[in-house]
């Protein structure tokens, strides 16, 4: 066959080409776009392939291109289920190991097509490569996956061109689905011309597949191009990067401004391209001195996060917090800076309200912290009064009873000796109409605090009633209550209460009883107090009749 150019290979490969750099340049890179432009590669190897074989007389140049194109071909089929995939959401609820298997058929293809000089399996070695070629089991297997795959990918589109009610996504499925069906039709036709010899006077008809592929590139450009298929994200994030309430900056390394929200104007002015207008910002620093260290970080720490609050003198100033983020590429190398400019201006106000409301809550709080104090030693007092005798100062007859009940009930119990002593001061009425009431009460205050001196902490003294005084000692057997209740009769005795009309010598009579820990009986407590409270009367009424001014123990 003789050697001739083809042009419809060649001007095919520079449309793919075109189109290729069409789409990379108008279009921001996403993952979308990675698939697509892998998509766009395996459509590009075939032409070029093709067309490079035309040009090329060595035989090993020849195949490496017809290498080339097949390899390409192998993996257009794969390229354009991931396509169909990622356009309906399908590759995003794939694992990865999901895509690498449906994959490896390509990959097995593309193995075999470039072993064929050792297998011979894909096309016996011709004298030229642009001779009629008889192709071999290989090359049915990929023509057999390639159709497959196309196939797989268009089901997919179908399925969801049924299922989705939007009316501008339906029709990009129609494109993609019509450009997909025009290469495999040409395509299907460029293998019957070429490789059977049922249409003879077709065998000088070349670029069937070429021209399949670029008819459906055109047709998935339009697609992509009217309906935004791969401008949608960038569009909304936009969208939503303007809807804040938070300026944001993008500065490259050298603090040039490459790109800002719409919010970000507001708090100052700036133009893209030009520097970021730090040092106008930091004049609004609150503290000037922090101000000029913020700057001096700025241009000199470019990895460092910087934070700061600055006022920005409007008709009405506001408070900005400022932050700058340094912004690091996959190498770890710096690449720009974020700068996020907050309005902070009712958190600032918020903030000096609730100091002034906590000063005012600290003063509050003192004067409740007073109150409480006062009310505490009024409540102290109170419990005084309730609880102790006013004219001697000793535990009055209600709390006698309260603390006796309990006392007696827990040793009760647990069997523990107490005693108790009943007392008091002798002749007190002869004292009273002799000397007077106010003599009587001084006797009974300098009586309480004889005994009071003499008594430990544990010990309860009351006053039981007129000159009646009782002692509750817990924990004492009866020689040990003997013994304090004698001490306690002579201290009085041997002191005198000071009149105006003389001297007066004071004693007292005194009835004990002791309970040991044997002697306690299975009864009611305060029954049994009333029995012991009972004895100690009669002992002291046998004290009083023996002669007074003794102890008498029952």
């Amino acid at each position: 066959m003789e050697q001739t150019f083809n042009g419809i290979d060649f001007l095919s490969a520079l449309a793919l080409l075109f189109l290729f750099l069409y789409v990379l340049f108008t279009n921001e890179i996403r993952q979308l776009h990675k698939v697509y432009i892998a998509f766009h590669i395996a459509m590009m190897t075939w032409p070029y392939g093709m067309f490079m074989l035309s040009i090329t007389p060595d035989q090993d140049y020849q195949w490496y291109a017809v290498n080339l194109a097949f390899v390409g071909l192998s993996f257009l089929g794969y390229g354009w289920l991931m396509f169909s995939l990622m356009l309906t959401k399908g590759l995003y609820r794939m694992k990865k190991a999901g895509y690498l298997v449906l994959g490896l058929p390509a990959l097995v293809a593309a193995v075999l097509v470039t072993l064929n000089p050792w297998h011979g399996l894909f096309a016996a070695t011709p004298t030229t490569w642009l001779a009629e070629r008889t192709y071999g089991p290989v090359f049915w297997y990929l023509a057999g996956i390639s159709v497959l795959y196309v196939l797989l990918g268009s089901v997919v589109m179908i399925r969801a061109l049924f299922k989705t009610k939007d009316f501008g996504f339906r029709r990009q499925i129609v494109l993609f689905l019509l450009g997909q069906s025009i290469m495999l039709l040409l395509a299907l036709l460029d293998t019957v011309y070429t490789s059977t010899p049922l249409f003879p006077h077709l065998e000088n008809v070349t670029g069937l597949t070429s021209l399949g592929i670029v008819f459906s590139d055109i047709c998935f450009v339009i697609a992509i191009r009217k309906n935004n298929a791969f401008r949608i994200i960038s569009i909304a994030l936009r969208e939503v990067v303007d809807s804040m309430d938070t300026g944001i900056v993008i500065l490259d390394d050298r603090h040039n401004v490459l790109d800002r929200n719409a919010v970000a104007t507001r708090f100052f002015p700036m133009t893209v391209g030009q520097p970021f207008p730090i040092e106008s910002l930091m004049e609004g620093a609150l503290e000037p001195g922090f101000g000029r260290g913020f700057l001096s970080s700025y241009f000199n720490e470019t990895g460092k996060f910087l934070q700061t609050e600055v006022l920005v003198r409007e008709q009405a100033p506001i408070h900005v917090t400022v932050k700058i983020t340094p912004i690091y590429s996959d190498n770890g190398s710096y690449v720009g800076r974020i700068v996020t400019l907050q309005d902070v201006t009712e958190w600032r106000r918020l903030v000096h309200e609730l100091h002034d409301r906590n000063e005012d809550l600290t003063l509050r709080n003192g004067e409740l912290t007073l109150m409480q104090e006062e009310l505490s030693v009024a409540n102290r007092k109170l419990e005084l009064l309730a609880t102790t005798d006013p004219l001697t100062g000793c535990y009055n007859r209600r709390y006698l009873f309260q603390m006796l009940e309990y006392q007696i009930a827990v040793e009760q119990r647990y069997r523990v000796p107490f005693s108790l002593i009943l007392f008091d001061v002798d002749h007190f009425k002869q004292i009273n109409d002799t000397y007077g009431h106010h003599i009587g009460d001084e006797v009974l205050r300098h009586t309480s605090t004889l005994i009071r001196a003499r008594l430990r902490e544990s010990d309860i003294f009351a006053r039981y009633g007129g000159e009646e005084f009782t002692i509750y000692l817990p924990h004492t057997e009866n020689r040990d209550a003997y013994r304090l209740a004698e001490q306690l009769r002579r201290i009085v005795e041997s002191q005198v209460v000071a009149t105006d009309r003389g001297d007066i010598q004071i004693t007292i009579s005194m009835g004990l009883i002791s309970v040991d820990g044997d002697s306690y009986e299975d009864e009611n407590p305060k029954q049994f107090l009333v029995e012991v409270m009972r004895k100690a009367d009669a002992a002291l009424y046998r004290a009083k009749e023996q002669g007074r001014n003794r102890v008498v123990v029952a």
